[in-house]
Formats: structure tokens, sequence, C-alpha cells
């Protein structure tokens, strides 16, 4: 009876204290914050700061209790960026090297991380800094540094608060140099104005196995203002095609030797929607489409800039198509007076509805425009001989006949005195590259622009290509080029090009 009285008041009393136990629990978990790392966690250096410690050579140990915080501003998410991700706080940014994959998951962007960085080391990857867990010591002389290991890195790296604000800095290319202590490496910059560059606006973001290197420049200095976009082929991304208008990318900046780079998180950071600059690289091709004719004016070229096709050349000869040409002041959006005597394209108004005498405000204000060209100095300059207006079709697959005319305008008749003459002459070669030009008769049949008084000229030009052109399935150049020199002495003419019209059977 006794045993049987025990069990009773047992059996209560373990209920109670259960029950007790699960009321404790379930009110420390309300009571608990959520996580946004540990309240003793505190930074106690800047990254740029600790960035200073390294300054060449190899990587640098991290032997006292300095803690960083960042917020993440580009993570693994797309593949563009494999075992690392890269932090910024106000000061600066800096790559983490960890071992594993997904690391989005727990290191997301926009999330403040902590990092405990007593035994990591300090070291660079030609130029761009980051930690890891050891020394690579094949490179031990470059600053390399190992991945840090998964096991270790719940003991480094403390999660913070999520959805942190990550704004982007403004900047220019001028702006981001390759030094080691840039402040914009490794941190989100934004470049405004910006699009990619004609010879690589038919590519995708990666190559086939390869990683891509596109260039993109803005319209102010395409020599100056252009920079890199990395992206690896092993990106969710790396197959699409790069966008073709202009606009503003934000990217984490970063250099590899003496060649400025951006990484792109997700396509979404390439905002380039609007209208292209009137730049002086041509790009694209003609597709003459199912319906003749195929008409070119080039009355938006001060906005839009050479129309998809067409490209200005110097330097070309018998057997090349040439280099891309000098354009004046850089890009089309300002008209240039007909007596404008630098070397270059231009955008010129065009000789119909105007006269010889034609004033620089008629010209300006005309919205009729043309392609224009001006040669000086010799070939070695660029100048003279080699310059071409050249149309890239990208085939002529089922069509037959094919047919040239555009109007050849002599622009130039200032001064007192006749001046030079540049003979022009009509080809066509076929595929990318070509190296052999075939010369084709024209009506009529010799085309010439001189300078100087007399000379204002506005020519109908017809050329047909008869059966040479039919059905070609690959890419056919076709070019209104200067390939001998000027004749007689003094000025050299301004000439113009404009209503190009290709028509078929």
């Amino acid at each position: 009876m006794q045993q049987t009285f025990k069990h009773k008041w047992l059996i209560p009393a373990v209920l109670l204290f259960s029950a007790g136990l699960f009321i404790s629990s379930c009110q420390k978990k309300f009571n608990e914050p959520p996580v946004t790392g540990a309240a003793d966690v505190v930074a106690n250096i800047s990254i740029k700061d600790i960035k200073a410690r390294y300054t060449s050579g190899a990587p640098v140990a991290i032997t006292d209790d300095a803690i960083i915080e960042g917020v993440v501003s580009c993570d693994d998410r797309s593949g563009n960026y494999y075992q690392q991700i890269a932090i910024q706080d106000s000061t600066g940014g800096v790559l983490l090297r960890l071992a594993g994959s997904n690391h989005y998951n727990n290191y997301p962007v926009g999330r403040k991380l902590f990092v405990k960085l007593k035994g990591l080391y300090l070291g660079q990857y030609n130029g761009t800094l980051q930690f890891g867990g050891g020394v690579d010591t094949p490179y031990l002389n470059q600053g390399g540094v190992t991945l840090l290991a998964s096991n270790l890195q719940d003991l480094h790296i403390i999660k913070g608060a999520l959805n942190q604000p990550l704004v982007p800095k403004v900047v220019t290319v001028s702006q981001l140099t390759t030094t080691l202590q840039d402040k914009y490496v490794s941190t989100l910059i934004k470049l405004v104005g910006y699009e990619f560059s004609g010879a690589d606006r038919s590519k995708n973001y990666a190559d086939d196995g390869f990683s891509g290197n596109r260039i993109i420049q803005d319209c102010s200095n395409l020599s100056a203002n252009k920079i890199t976009l990395r992206t690896s082929n092993y990106s969710n991304f790396a197959t699409l095609p790069v966008p073709q208008g202009n606009g503003e990318i934000l990217a984490v900046y970063s250099y590899f030797g003496s060649t400025k780079q951006l990484t792109i998180r997700d396509t979404t950071d390439v905002r380039f929607t609007g209208t292209r600059c009137p730049t002086a690289t041509g790009d694209g091709q003609i597709s003459l489409g199912s319906t003749s004719p195929f008409l070119i004016n080039f009355n938006t070229i001060g906005t839009a800039g050479l129309p998809a096709g067409v490209y200005v050349k110097q330097d070309a000869n018998a057997g090349y198509i040439g280099n891309e040409a000098t354009v004046y002041n850089v890009n089309f959006n300002t008209g240039t007076a007909w007596n404008q005597t630098s070397l270059g394209f231009k955008n010129f108004a065009s000789a119909t509805g105007l006269t010889a005498t034609s004033t620089s405000t008629d010209q300006t204000n005309s919205v009729n425009r043309a392609l224009g060209a001006r040669q000086t100095g010799t070939s070695s300059t660029g100048g003279d001989p080699g310059f071409a207006f050249a149309f890239q079709l990208a085939n002529t697959t089922g069509k037959t006949n094919l047919q040239l005319e555009f109007l050849l305008q002599s622009l130039d008749a200032s001064g007192t005195t006749v001046g030079r003459t540049t003979t022009w002459r009509v080809d066509y070669g076929i595929g990318d590259s070509p190296v052999n030009f075939t010369t084709v008769t024209t009506t009529p049949a010799t085309l010439s622009t001189t300078f100087g008084p007399g000379n204002f000229a506005n020519t109908p030009v017809t050329v047909n290509f008869g059966t040479a052109l039919n059905n070609i399935s690959q890419k056919v150049w076709i070019r209104i080029v200067a390939l001998s020199s000027t004749s007689g002495g003094g000025n050299r003419p301004s000439t113009g090009i404009d209503d190009v019209k290709f028509s078929w059977n």
C-alpha cells in the first residue's frame, strides 16, 4: 500500500515539474530577440584601417582581437562570385575567402556581418585585398591566402541583421584607381550613362567555357571612360545577351593588375534601357528583310549615332576593311560646319535643300543630316588615303540583283581657290573580315569630291552588283572608300553621303 501511495504522489509531481519546464522553455523562446549578432560583438576597427596593415609581399597574420563589421555587397547566389563574398562599411570594402558554396543562405546581400579577424590572414589577389584562413604557400610573395575552412566560419563570422541599407556610390571611371587601398575596391558603386561597346553588343555576358570580359563606356570620352565588366561563365546569366541600350550599372569594383573591372550580382544591376551614345563606333548589321528597298538616312545621327550596320573606317586598303575611324569631337552629337578643317568623320548638314553659300547657322538648323568626312595629313596619321563609309549586310540570302543608291556630296565650297580632289570607289568583300575586295562599276563612273568654289555638288550614285552578291549566306561588306591619295594641292574637301538605299529582286 505504501508503494502504491508513493506512485500516486509521484505522478502528479512529475507532471507538474514537466509542465513547468515546458512553460519555462516557451517563455524563453518568446523573449529571445531575433538573431542580429551577439550583444558582446562590437567592431573595434574599420575596414579601411585593417586593410592598411597590408602593403605588399606575404600575407599579414592578424594576431590581435581586431573585429570589423560590414554589410554584404556581393554574394554567390548567381554564381558570379565563387567561394568569396564582399563586405563593406563606410570606409571601404574587402573580400572574405570562404570554403564551400551557397554562402548566400547565411550571408546574403544586405546582411550585416561581424568578423573576428584574429587567426585570419590579410593578403591580395593581383591587387584586390582579401581575408583568408591561411597562407597560400605557392603564392606567398604575391600575398596569396587560402580559403577559410567551413568548420571555422561560424567562429569568425557572426551573423547580424538582414536587409541593411546598401546605397551605391555614384562615381566616374577616373575616380577608380588600381591601388591597394582604393576606397571603392570591393564596394558597390554606380556608373551613369554607360553602355556596352559596339564590339561587344553582339555577345553574351560570358563566353562558351570562358569568363567574359566586356567593355562598357560612356559618351564623353570613349578612350578614357571605359571599364571591363567581368562575368564568370559559371554564373546563371552567362549565356544571356548583353543589353543594347545606355543607362546606369550597379556593380562591385575590383582590379586585376592594371585592369579596372566590375562584377554584377545579377542582370538587374545592368539598367541599359535608354538611347545609346551618338558615337563613332559602328555596330550591328543591316538585315535587308523581305521588302525592298532598305533605306538609310542620317537625320538622327546627332541623337542616336550611326545606324546599325554602318561603320566609319580609316587606314583602309585593298585587302583590309580598315580601323575604327577618328570622329571629330569624339561623337556625332554636335553638328559640324562644312568648312571645319579638322580630321575625322562628322555630323554634317545634308546638301539637299541647301546651297554652297548656306551659313553655318543654316547648316546647324537643318534637320536633314548627312554622314560626313574630312581627311587631313597622310595615311600614317590616319588620314589620306584610307577613309571609308562601310556597310555590313548580315547576308543576301534569297535576294538577287542587289543595287545600291546614295547621294555623294561635295560640301566645302569656301575660299577663293580650288583645293584637292578625293576620288572614291565602291567595292565589296565577303565574310567577317574580308581580305579581298572587288571594285564595282558606278554611275557616274568617276566619283570625286573637290574643295573650293564651284565644286559644291549633290550627286546621285547608282551601283548595280549584278549577280555577284546573289544569295550570299555570309556577311557582306560594301564600302565607299578613298584608296588613293588626294590629288592637287591646298585644302582637302568635306565629303558627305546621304539617302543610302539598298534594293533587290
